[in-house]
């Protein structure tokens, strides 16, 4: 495998464990505040809290993660599209009349 691919896919893999362990805690977090209410008087939206709550930081740490793993998977996309490229064959063909 090529280096910078292979750094690409470390980065992605690194990326993608962090939005999935901020994904985890939100959801947790999120489900424990739906928890407050009684079943019957459960908002049917997500809740996300209040700017500066507890609730409303995990989201934003989530949605961050979320942009860093999209970054991630372009530049990975990216480097494998600049290799395909450097490995292109490019033939001449030279047509000889008789």
């Amino acid at each position: 495998m090529h280096p910078d691919l292979a750094t690409r896919r470390r980065l992605l893999v690194v990326t993608y464990r962090g939005y999935i362990d901020a994904d985890r805690a939100w959801v947790a977090a999120a489900s424990e505040a739906r928890s407050w209410f009684p079943p019957a008087e459960r908002p049917v939206a997500m809740v996300i809290g209040d700017p500066g709550s507890r609730l409303r930081s995990l989201y934003d740490l989530r949605e961050k993660a979320l942009m860093r793993l999209q970054a991630a998977r372009a530049k990975l996309a990216e480097a494998e599209a600049r290799l395909d490229r450097k490995r292109a064959v490019r033939v001449r063909l030279l047509l000889a009349r008789p």
